[in-house]
């Protein structure tokens, strides 16, 4: 009965919501409100945006797709299919038909792929040595025919999986176009050499009459190669995620009482160390979480399962350290806004890629996202697109640029927290409260020594008499309650309501 007399008493001492004492208060509140509707609704636009902005026209920079061009056959046929194919992927729209036929660059078919499989092309179209032989032979022997080994398009999908299949449907919706003109052009090649329509018909071989050509693909990319884009839009953002912002959110809740007792360079230390140690188990475990569900199209070795681990974590760093400069420089009440935005620009790099993004959306070529999805598609199709000492050498600059610069903000935190101008979570002090006047006495005087100062502190925590008004009374038990706060609160004139600062 005494705990609930004391409870009663003590509500009685606290004020309604909307009493006018505490209408500073309340519009406090509501101008971190919106100022939170104005920030997340700008960041709403801005991430979803550029989310749809990066998948957005593909076709429109089509022709920056370059595939390679080969002709092996040296018959009149072969020569007409040639010029029909590159004469197609002239309009604007279709990708870009690199003519190697009068060049060595490319003599043979290996050679070919290989451009193919290590990145430097998107893919191949070759018109197949015997070609006209055999078309020849259909038409006047009536000897067997089969039209696809006419034309190979070569693709390697493991390259990115999205864009290659886009600029790949594009051309076998061209070369499929031709297979009518085409035989239109052999039909009237047989009448032109003096054979009636009869004639033909009756010694050619139907097949070769009616599709004397067509294509067939020949995707060199591993079966396996779509577990990339699984890996990473989803592994990768959860190591981004649960290894990147839970250590940063963790530090800015407890890291005021470091700054003020323990040296900047063991502070420095201890944040790294715990940095490390967290990134290193999330992505053991991401690692396990690929190797358990990697399906039934892919058995991975030891050497895979470190190649992923080894990824995971230098993604992981370059965003810790990066995540780390905004929570030491960015205002709290903004970080989630930043958190959010830098994770739709990555998934954006990520799921789409920039080859055949407009040419702003390019900017996440440095990503670090993008690149360590790189190096994995590298290793999981065991040396497709082949770019590991670029990719891995710009996310180890990414992630040593990021620490530098976050060894320097969280120094230059320290010493404002100790200085008195900022408060836990990058909130500087308000105007008139203690901490501020003291700075200022301190700049006006410097000379004098700080044990001369009057002693604040005793007198605010002198005994409150019972007769204060509610008000005050409720003012002066959470200054009593709570040591040292008045550095965080600040008197607004016209009531004796003390708020926090937002």
């Amino acid at each position: 009965m005494g705990l609930l007399q004391q409870h009663r008493e003590r509500q009685k001492n606290l004020l309604p919501l909307f009493s006018p004492e505490l209408r500073a208060m309340r519009m406090a509140f509501l101008k971190g409100l919106w100022q939170m509707f104005l920030v997340f609704t700008c960041v709403f636009w801005i991430s979803i945006s550029f989310l749809y902005g990066a998948g957005y026209d593909t076709a429109r920079h089509m022709k920056d797709a370059r595939f390679i061009f080969r002709n092996f056959d040296s018959s009149p046929a072969a020569t007409n299919i040639s010029q029909m194919i590159i004469k197609a992927f002239e309009p604007e729209g279709m990708v870009t038909l690199v003519d190697h036929t009068n060049d060595r660059t490319f003599d043979s078919i290996e050679a070919i792929k290989h451009a193919v499989w290590v990145g430097d092309s998107w893919g191949a179209i070759v018109v197949n040595e015997g070609f006209g032989d055999r078309l020849s032979k259909a038409l006047t022997e009536g000897a067997d025919y089969e039209p696809t080994q006419a034309v190979t398009l070569i693709s390697e999908e493991s390259r990115h999986f999205f864009k290659v299949m886009i600029a790949t449907k594009s051309i076998q919706a061209a070369l499929t176009a031709l297979e009518v003109p085409f035989s239109q052009m052999v039909f009237q090649d047989q009448v032109a050499q003096g054979n009636t329509p009869a004639s033909i018909i009756g010694r050619a071989n139907p097949q070769a009459l009616v599709l004397p050509y067509s294509y067939a693909v020949d995707n060199i990319a591993p079966y396996h190669f779509d577990m990339s884009m699984y890996i990473l839009s989803v592994t990768l953002s959860l190591c981004m995620v649960v290894g990147s912002f839970i250590p940063s959110n963790m530090w800015k809740t407890i890291e005021e009482p470091f700054f003020k007792q323990v040296k900047i360079p063991q502070i420095i230390a201890l944040r790294l160390v715990v940095n490390i140690v967290w990134a290193i188990f999330i992505c053991i475990q991401a690692t396990g979480i690929v190797f358990a569900f990697s399906g039934p199209t892919w058995s991975p070795n030891a050497g895979d399962f470190f190649g992923l681990f080894g990824l995971f974590l230098l993604n992981t760093f370059a965003f810790t350290f990066f995540i780390d400069c905004l929570q030491n420089w960015v205002h709290p009440r903004f970080l989630l806004g930043a958190y959010f935005t830098t994770l739709f620009v990555d998934i954006a790099a990520a799921i789409f890629g920039p080859e055949l993004n407009n040419h702003f959306f390019r900017i996440t070529y440095a990503m670090p996202f993008l690149l360590t999805g790189i190096s994995m598609r590298t290793l999981l199709t065991n040396g497709s697109y082949a770019k590991f000492n670029y990719t891995i050498t710009v996310v180890v600059l990414w992630a040593v640029f990021w620490w530098v610069v976050s060894v320097f903000l969280i120094s230059r935190k320290a010493r404002l927290v100790r200085a008195g101008k900022l408060l836990m979570s990058n909130v500087p002090p308000p105007l008139g409260t203690d901490s501020h006047q003291h700075e200022i006495n301190k700049e006006k005087s410097p000379a004098v020594d700080s044990s001369s100062e009057p002693d604040t502190r005793a007198q605010s925590q002198t005994p409150v008499s019972s007769e204060t008004t509610p008000g005050s009374s409720s003012s002066n038990s959470m200054s009593s309650a709570a040591p040292g706060s008045a550095s965080r609160r600040h008197e607004v004139s016209g009531s004796d309501i003390e708020i926090e600062d937002m």
